[in-house]
């Protein structure tokens, strides 16, 4: 027996090993037949069923389990060449029942017909089953240290990831099969990855790449003898060729892959090809050609749906059969607790019996004890109260600590919908127009200034966003240095001077060139650009901000000041409060997110500084900071 397990599972990965001596010539022939019905499984899959079942007429007699279940894999993958998934489905799950009859033997096959069911379930869009399969042909794959099932796992895993849409994963997992192929010399198998990348490519729009990818997969394809995937070969260079209008070339080979799949009977193969054939032949203007074929594909479509209808019912027939089954086990395990539990039961009475005398001489004791015990137990009680008195005040804490999460998601959501989402769609959508040559070069120039804008926006705002995203999660570290404080206000100045000369508001810095403070650069610049840009935005065309600087004892006081629309107490008190956000809008109608100036008080905070605000409405408002003041090096600070 052993014997004919290497011969089979030589041969299903492609070697063709002799036949070890001790065997019977029967079994030897029967092994050869299995193998030859696993080779036709893809060139021809109706001889590759027929030879299938000679083999189950001749080995369910002699009761010989691992080729009767290989033979339902055979007709398992066979019946999936031809997306006849219903009976595909139907011998997967035979040939699991028979090789569960012995869990621990047979551990390549197990895997090797999980994967078939996967792929089966990926052609159905049932992705969870199949996700399901994977998981388990991998772990037999790692708990056996079979590389070759392993890498069979990454080429099913790479089809699952395709179709959810997930294609650079699947590119990857390809390629990890590919590898492993490569270095085995098994063409056919590399071929069917290259096909597995083509599509990915195709699928994200990238023709050349998918082409490319194509082609190879063709050629082997070809060589190899895989009708069904070259099949699929010559419809994704159809599909290609369709889609940069190469209509003679499309034509050719979905002509071709028609031919094939009609062969094997691949009908759902047929329908996206005939319904591509259509598709060319009324851009071509064969409107009528066209018509008759969109009627082929109607009827296609009616037979698969027939065929639907009947899997429909035998999966309903195989679920009720389970479900029988495990009631049955079900029923057997509770019989089998309740005799545990009466045997338990007598072991206690026995017990109770053995230690009644011991308990009768120990009842004086007891009642003495009692007393002791009560007054523990109210111990006990007491300090449970305390602890349950504790716990709800924690309990109220986290409330109120979720709350702010809460509230933190809800304006993040929002920002990242609205404030993100809608200026990236704008330029989305005026590429699409400029590419598509709806919009002429020098509209989209005359759009261009607002276009930045709206970027600068968005930019400061995902900067902002990330920032306070770091900041909450204790992702951002303060590395104070000595930094000359002019320098700074006119780098951060320097970023915003477009901004205040579009909106001919003048920057006045009234900084002295011997100040320096002691703070971490990067937070000092994000907290300087949303001070400016708050006072630019909120300043009246032609107006002025002023930013002035002096140093007070080991403080250094930086203020902003600026003479536009100001802040009522209300907005003041909300804009201080940290658990709440405040926007509000500028005087060109500039809309802001409010995480920049929640930005600058948690970063000054970490600086060891402190924030004071000071507005009236239609007077303005300054803002003032104090940072600790540098010590001086040698007369100069460093920058």
């Amino acid at each position: 027996m052993k014997g004919i397990i290497a011969l089979l599972w030589y041969a299903a990965a492609g070697f063709s090993p002799v036949a070890p001596a001790l065997q019977t010539a029967d079994s030897v022939h029967l092994a050869g037949m299995a193998s030859q019905a696993y080779g036709l499984v893809l060139s021809q899959p109706d001889s590759s069923i027929a030879l299938a079942h000679a083999v189950l007429s001749q080995v369910q007699p002699k009761k010989n389990l691992y080729l009767e279940a290989y033979s339902y894999y055979v007709l398992s993958k066979a019946n999936w060449t031809k997306a006849n998934y219903r009976l595909s489905t139907e011998y997967g799950y035979k040939a699991l029942r028979l090789l569960e009859r012995d869990p621990h033997a047979y551990a390549t096959l197990r895997g090797l017909v999980m994967l078939t069911l996967a792929r089966t379930f990926i052609d159905r869009d049932d992705y969870a089953q199949a996700e399901e399969f994977l998981n388990k042909a991998r772990h037999l794959a790692e708990k056996h240290h079979d590389d070759r099932l392993l890498a069979d796992t990454y080429r099913e895993t790479s089809a699952l990831l395709s179709e959810t849409e997930q294609y650079d994963s699947a590119i990857a997992y390809a390629d990890k099969g590919i590898a492993h192929y490569l270095g085995i010399n098994d063409s056919m198998r590399v071929s069917i990855l290259y096909g597995r990348k083509a599509k990915a490519y195709l699928d994200m729009g990238d023709y050349a790449r998918s082409d490319i990818y194509n082609r190879k997969s063709m050629t082997l394809d070809s060589l190899v003898g895989n009708t069904r995937a070259l099949g699929f070969s010559y419809y994704y260079a159809a599909d290609i060729a369709y889609r940069q209008k190469q209509y003679i070339r499309a034509l050719h080979y979905v002509n071709r892959s028609i031919a094939l799949n009609e062969r094997i009977h691949n009908m759902a193969l047929q329908v996206r090809a005939r319904s591509l054939l259509a598709e060319i032949y009324t851009q071509t203007g064969r409107g009528l050609s066209g018509a008759q074929q969109f009627r082929r594909v109607s009827i296609l479509k009616d037979s698969l749906y027939n065929a639907e209808k009947s899997r429909q019912i035998q999966e309903m027939q195989s679920l009720y059969a389970l479900e029988a089954k495990d009631r049955t086990i079900e029923t057997l395990g509770q019989k089998n607790l309740a005799q545990t539990h009466r045997v338990e039961i007598q072991r206690m009475l026995m017990l109770v019996l053995a230690v009644g005398v011991v308990l009768l001489a120990a009842v004086v004791l007891l009642l003495v004890r009692l007393r002791i015990l009560q007054q523990r137990a109210n111990q006990a009680l007491a300090e449970r109260n305390l602890a349950m008195e504790q716990q709800k005040e924690e309990i109220e804490s986290q409330a109120e600590f979720l709350q702010q999460l809460n509230q933190l998601k809800s304006k993040l959501f929002s920002v990242i919908s609205h404030d993100l989402r809608g200026p990236i769609a704008n330029l989305q959508s005026l590429l699409h127009l400029l590419t598509a040559n709806i919009m002429t070069p020098q509209e989209f120039i005359a759009v261009s200034d607002k276009l930045k804008t709206n970027l600068n926006s968005t930019q400061r705002t995902l900067e902002n966003l990330l920032n306070w995203s770091l900041s909450q999660m204790d992702g951002i570290r303060t590395e104070k240095k000595t930094i000359a404080l002019q320098q700074a206000v006119d780098e951060a100045s320097g970023l915003l001077a477009e901004f205040a000369e579009r909106k001919q508001v003048t920057l006045d810095k009234q900084i002295g060139e011997g100040l320096a403070i002691l703070a971490d650069a990067n937070q000092l610049q994000l907290i300087l650009r949303n001070l400016l840009h708050n006072a630019i935005k909120f300043s009246k065309s032609g107006g002025t901000v002023i930013v002035s600087a002096v140093a007070q004892g080991t403080m250094c006081t930086l203020r902003v000041r600026d003479y536009g629309i100001g802040l009522t107490a209300d907005e003041k008190a909300r804009l201080l409060n940290s658990h709440e956000y405040f926007t509000k809008t500028g005087t060109q109608q500039e809309k802001g997110t409010g995480l920049g100036f929640l930005l600058c008080q948690e970063f000054i905070s970490r600086n060891d500084g402190t924030l004071d605000l000071s507005s009236t409405p239609g007077e303005g408002t300054e803002v003032s900071i104090s940072l600790p003041q540098a010590p001086c090096r040698q007369g100069k600070p460093a920058s």
